[in-house]
């Protein structure tokens, strides 16, 4: 898959292509609410890079909310034009920032042990507001936090990419170290999470397997590019209660969406589907079968909690 730059420029049907928005639309959030600034060749064409397709994505997600365009704009221009120490300044930043500084100054050092590199840093960050706060706190006011601004600098920095690789397997590291302590738990049946085909962006879904420990279900965690069918099989062997799935980049929906209908035909529990793949495309995997999460970690896992409550309540029918 083709990882863009800014010095990389292209039409507006990949633009298209990498957001699932149509070209009427785009066109219309350019010229009538100034929310995109292509550049033109000079036959006129328009030219569009990595920054557009992050803020159609930013703005997907704040309608989603159920934000109107007229809300969305100057927000969409705040988070833009803040330079904060991080270097980028999502919402969710801002706000952590104002409300509450102690866990901004906590943003601000994992970012920095990031930035260097240092897994001992990290750790003693970590274990140091866990020890302070409930993991779930820690997870949204910390965890997420740092997500958001790996995403939005892995482009921008020299070394954004390796950071992001570096947390991943740090996160990694700390949901090995959860599962090998949540045994002898409650050994009720698993959730199987997986990235979707394609998908290397693996954080989120730690994050979310992460939470899933926490509220008391074992885990399968099958981690990035996961072939979509195969997962049926691990189902059945597991006896799963259900599938977590994330994408978030996904550059061929009507695949990835026919296999996902079919692994809730063929698998016959809940599927989860989260991250922005869920935003982009959340009627189609309604029709699919599958349930949406959105890319609110903490809304989508009370979602995968209460849809699973009201399935377990269920009354068994008769063989």
């Amino acid at each position: 898959m083709t990882t863009l730059t800014d010095s990389h420029r292209f039409p507006i049907r990949e633009l298209v292509q990498r957001t699932g928005v149509n070209a009427s639309t785009l066109r219309a959030w350019e010229s009538r609410h100034g929310l995109l600034k292509p550049v033109r060749t000079p036959a006129g064409h328009r030219l569009y890079g990595v920054a557009d397709v992050q803020r159609v994505q930013r703005l997907q997600e704040l309608l989603a909310q159920g934000l109107s365009l007229a809300d969305s704009a100057p927000l969409l221009e705040q988070e833009a034009g803040l330079a904060v120490e991080t270097g980028a300044a999502p919402l969710a930043t801002l706000r952590l920032k104002q409300e509450n500084p102690t866990w901004y100054g906590y943003l601000l050092e994992t970012l920095r042990a990031l930035e260097d590199f240092s897994t001992e840093r990290l750790d003693k960050l970590y274990n140091e507001a866990c020890a302070l706060y409930p993991v779930d706190l820690v997870t949204r006011n910390l965890l997420v936090p740092v997500l958001e601004q790996l995403g939005l600098r892995w482009d921008k920095r020299e070394s954004g990419i390796a950071e992001e690789h570096f947390f991943s397997a740090w996160l990694r590291n700390k949901l090995g170290a959860r599962l090998h302590h949540s045994t002898g738990l409650p050994r009720g049946k698993p959730l199987i999470l997986a990235c979707l085909p394609h998908e290397t962006h693996e954080v989120g879904l730690l994050l979310c397997a992460l939470g899933i420990l926490q509220l008391g279900h074992r885990v399968v965690y099958l981690g990035a590019n996961m072939p979509t069918r195969e997962i049926v099989h691990v189902s059945r062997s597991s006896h799963a209660l259900g599938i977590v799935l994330s994408g978030r980049g996904v550059t061929e929906p009507a695949p990835a969406l026919a296999d996902i209908g079919w692994l809730v035909e063929t698998s016959r529990i809940p599927v989860f589907v989260g991250s922005h793949f869920s935003v982009q495309m959340k009627d189609e995997l309604g029709r699919a079968g599958a349930v949406p999460l959105g890319d609110n970690l903490a809304l989508g896992l009370h979602l995968i909690e209460s849809r699973l409550a009201a399935q377990l309540s269920r009354p068994r029918r008769p063989a």
